[in-house]
């Protein structure tokens, strides 16, 4: 049988205003059989989304495709016209992006932009079209009942949103499917669940399928083969088994053996054996001091705070004893003290019956000391990026305290929070929505500078190079715009601006998803180095465990906006106690696991 798609010598290059043409892709030569799974693998602006780009007929105005074809269904889609690519896209090969956020209108309800799909292929009435949106929403796992049709996209959490894409990518039956970084920034549970439903709709719709990722153990899960690309070129490919145990390039190697990647396997398998029971209760939602099934050791009757956890009130960074006061103003160790946070959003047209409560926090409390290090984890959706913007001062939540050095955050106005704003820096989880598209990147890291301290541009441009360089990105890149980078180059480039300003508390929103291994690694080092030399505070967010065991002293399990458990970061990987923390780790270990 012909391949699906088959694509030789492809040549891309790009216009660059500092350094000419830049080759992206450079003799790409490959092929995806029906209904296979091909996964694509390298580190970050080595040419993977280009890739699936060019392919589609999507390359920026700065990209020129050199030469090559690629020979989908007997034509060449590189020759062909806008309209006659129209058809194709979708129809025949559609593609799930790598920052969904972006890509989802900010406009329309999600169920709506489904729709849109639907009706751009096939002859459907409006009504109809919004019927079947509703059933491939449900497809993907996102219920009715949660009224999720009805939503914009930046009232979902990263992993819904990632659902929601997928259903627009299947949603008229293609023969290919191009996931880009499907499982970014996503908790390992959700992650393992968006790779499962990749699987059954390949087996349920006959999908050929290109994995885009630069994560070997995502690709170990999921394809049948492997293509390894480095600066634009396939240096290695050959089925998944033969790459992993016999891989002959040392690039192949370098990734697969990276720091991080072996430390995935070490500490992470709980003592306590998740049960059915554990697991089965973790999708429920209940009050924290009501949830008698967070401490399975405990004896009936026993306080519901241990030696290990917090109550329901609040969360100290600095060590496991449990807090139940208030933060006091005078506590001069602690940076930040959050009391009793509550937020809703409601989901929901205007005089609608069909309107959906949200209830992103309910009651959380933490303490993060000056110097400390804690991290925030949780499944997709339970509040975390919602508990971030709240402390930076992005979002007033609807009840509580935020206190920082004393004063309550949540009660200034807007200008009064004006000289807390270099204090506090959050990095966004999706770097690409957060750049200025018309700065360059000297701009993006220097426009914070210029604000917020004296000094001429030059010294803030020298700094803001000085920045880049500190985060792996080539000083002579200073003049690119951000859709010359890379999203992985892009989320680097965020990192560099909230550093520029020395910030006191550093609110890290999955900052390190989507980086390849070693440059995280570096990141990771870096981070260390400023908190030991600067005296630095953070919150990371991640649903890394591997990352957040070496950043960390201590952890918060948030669960449906509620903190059901905290510890110290070995107690937690070693014996997790809530049902959500051993879901957690143990979906770590499974994805972790090079077995497939």
């Amino acid at each position: 049988m012909p391949p699906l798609l088959q694509v030789d010598d492809l040549t891309v290059r790009y216009r660059s205003s500092d350094r000419g043409q830049l080759v992206a892709l450079e003799g790409v030569t490959c092929d995806i059989g029906v209904g296979e799974a091909v996964g694509l693998l390298g580190e970050s602006g080595c040419g993977k989304t280009t890739l699936g780009l060019a392919l589609l007929g999507l390359l920026p105005t700065a990209g020129n495709i050199i030469r090559g074809s690629a020979i989908f269904g007997g034509r060449n889609l590189l020759t062909l016209r806008e309209r006659e690519l129209r058809k194709v896209r979708g129809a025949g090969i559609a593609m799930v992006h790598q920052e969904p956020g972006a890509a989802l209108n900010p406009v329309l309800r999600v169920g709506e932009q489904v729709a849109e799909v639907l009706r751009a292929h096939r002859r459907l009435s409006r009504e109809r079209a919004r019927e079947e949106a509703t059933v491939l929403l449900a497809q993907v796992g996102l219920a009715k009942e949660t009224c999720i049709e009805a939503a914009y996209p930046h009232q979902l959490s990263g992993g819904q949103q990632q659902r929601v894409a997928i259903a627009q990518a299947i949603s008229c039956r293609p023969a290919l499917v191009i996931a880009d970084e499907p499982t970014t920034a996503l908790d390992t549970g959700t992650q393992l669940e968006i790779l499962n439903l990749l699987r059954s709709l390949r087996e349920q719709l006959q999908l050929a399928l290109l994995l885009i990722t630069h994560d070997p153990a995502v690709l170990m899960r999921a394809v049948d083969r492997i293509l390894v690309m480095r600066d634009g070129r396939i240096v290695e490919q050959g089925s998944t088994r033969e790459l992993t145990q016999k891989s002959q390039h040392a690039y192949t190697q370098e990734l697969l053996n990276s720091k991080l990647l072996g430390q995935r396997h070490e500490g992470y398998k709980p003592r306590v054996a998740p049960t059915p029971e554990a697991l089965d209760s973790a999708d429920l939602c209940a009050p924290p001091h009501l949830m008698e099934t967070h401490h399975p050791h405990r004896e009936p009757g026993t306080d519901a705070t241990n030696e290990r956890g917090s109550g329901p009130e609040e969360v100290d960074a600095s060590d496991a004893a449990p807090v139940h006061s208030a933060c006091q103003p005078t506590e001069t160790e602690a940076l930040l003290c959050a009391v009793d946070l509550h937020k809703r959003y409601v989901q929901g047209r205007w005089l609608s019956r069909r309107r959906h409560p949200i209830e992103a926090l309910c009651g959380v409390g933490l303490k993060l000391r000056v110097g400390s290090t804690l991290a925030l984890i949780g499944a997709s959706g339970s509040g975390k990026s919602t508990l971030a913007r709240c402390l930076a001062g992005l979002e007033r939540p609807d009840s509580g305290e935020i206190r920082f050095g004393g004063i309550d955050l949540a009660k200034l106005t807007r200008h009064e929070l004006i000289p807390f704003r270099r204090q506090i820096q959050l990095i966004f989880q999706d770097p690409g929505s957060s750049l200025n598209p018309k700065f360059t990147a000297v701009e993006i890291i220097s426009e914070p500078l210029l604000t917020v301290r004296p000094g001429t541009k030059r010294e803030s441009a020298a700094r803001a190079l000085a920045m880049m360089e500190l985060v792996g990105l080539q000083a002579d890149w200073g003049q690119r715009l951000p859709h010359q980078f890379s999203a992985g180059q892009r989320r680097r480039l965020a990192i560099a601006r909230a550093l520029a300003l020395e910030p006191r508390l550093l609110i890290l929103d999955e900052a390190l998803a989507g980086l390849d291994l070693p440059v995280q690694a570096q990141i990771v080092d870096l981070l260390v180095e400023l908190q030991a030399s600067l005296s630095l505070t953070y919150l990371y967010i991640s649903h890394d465990l591997s990352l957040v065991a070496q950043l960390a002293d201590q952890a918060a399990v948030l669960h449906q906006g509620q903190i059901v458990e905290t510890a110290a970061m070995p107690d937690l990987l070693a014996m997790p106690q809530s049902p959500q923390a051993i879901k957690l780790v143990s979906a770590t270990v499974e994805l972790s696991s090079f077995q497939g």
